[in-house]
């Protein structure tokens, strides 16, 4: 099977993107599209990089691929802004099926602006139409079937992945880049939303005011310029000196500093679809590196840290943080159970079976 996957999110900073690319491999023979980031030179042959000039030039770009690629059997759509370049990609290639990733769930009513709400139309529009779709949890696919009008419920494709060093020769440039960074002796919290205020950080920087000098916060992420000074602000107003905040960090930085914090912290706000039943990966990216988490108490972080017992879903992030440090090794022990039965591969594995099985049905 001949398969073009589309994404309009970065495969240098996305987890999900490259774990569904591999899934998409085990159907067939995938030439796959993403947005470059900085400098990013494509992973293969097959890697079709977008240098970023807009979302409606996007939809251009994927067209325009269209002719040299050939004919195709299945367009793989990576959330909703994959939505309108890969119907037209199905027209013009001939292609039989889609199948289409939802990693967001957004009704019209807590959409953004007026992009947001168009987003809503033209997903509710052409989702139903998809042969196969994939939901981001079990929470999120029960929803999707009524606000859809789908006649299946969704594969549930929870988003299992780990962060790997791209070769042996870069994790040695990182380690020797950035092992001073960890020097001092602290419990480091890492929280990968950056100063996104809508993640709750308010509510995490106070905590970071009664933990003390012995905790340490990192705010890794790209940050919008409003937020940030916000989070600058509140920094110098509780006169905090155990926070810091750091850029987006592409996957072998992350897994160093990753590797060398305590604890991995997971959080979001509870007032929109999207938001409240969230399905962060980033869980996974903690976990597989020996990391128990504090999460918000959104109804999945808070049904995953109860199940399997690898961290604390709290309102209380002090108090959170206080337990974990307390017992650490038992926390330690406990994620290392967790990770040695889950497994990434499998998981993908997993994902192609059930694809092939509804494609099959059609």
């Amino acid at each position: 099977m001949k398969i073009l996957l589309i994404s309009y999110d970065y495969y240098k900073y996305d987890g999900r993107v490259r774990e569904l690319i591999k899934t998409a491999k085990k159907l067939g023979d995938v030439t796959y599209i993403t947005r470059a980031s900085e400098g990013e030179k494509p992973q293969e042959a097959s890697h079709i990089l977008y240098q970023d000039q807009g979302y409606s030039r996007f939809i251009l770009f994927v067209c325009g691929r269209i002719q040299s690629i050939g004919k195709l059997d299945l367009i793989f759509i990576d959330n909703r802004k994959g939505i309108i370049p890969g119907y037209l990609a199905k027209k013009l290639s001939k292609a039989r099926y889609v199948v289409q990733d939802c990693r967001e769930l957004y009704d019209i009513k807590s959409a953004a602006g007026m992009p947001g709400k168009i987003g809503c139309i033209v997903e509710k529009i052409f989702t139903r139409r998809s042969d196969v779709v994939i939901a981001a949890n079990a929470f999120r696919a029960k929803l999707m079937v009524k606000m859809f009008g789908l006649k299946k419920v969704p594969l549930n494709y929870e988003n299992i992945r780990r962060l790997e060093y791209t070769s042996l020769e870069r994790q040695r440039s990182v380690e020797a880049e950035c092992r001073e960074f960890f020097a001092e002796q602290k419990f480091r919290i890492v929280s990968t939303a950056g100063c996104d205020m809508s993640r709750t950080t308010g509510k995490m920087l106070e905590a970071m005011q009664r933990l003390g000098s012995g905790y340490e916060l990192l705010l890794i992420g790209e940050n919008d310029e409003e937020d940030e000074q916000i989070v600058q602000a509140t920094i110098r107003s509780l006169g905090l000196d155990n926070v810091k905040i750091l850029p987006r960090m592409d996957q072998d930085h992350l897994k160093y500093f990753i590797e060398n914090s305590q604890v991995g912290m997971v959080t979001y706000h509870q007032r929109d679809l999207n938001n409240k039943y969230c399905a962060s990966g980033k869980i996974f990216e903690f976990l597989f590196e020996g990391k128990p988490v504090v999460t918000s108490t959104n109804p999945p972080l808070k049904e995953f840290c109860e199940k399997y017992k690898v961290g604390q879903a709290s309102d209380d992030y002090e108090q959170a943080v206080r337990t974990i440090a307390a017992c650490y090794d038992r926390w330690e022990n406990a994620v290392k159970r967790f990770v040695s039965r889950v497994h990434v591969e499998k998981n993908n594995e997993k994902l192609a079976e059930e694809i092939l099985a509804r494609l099959e049905d059609r």
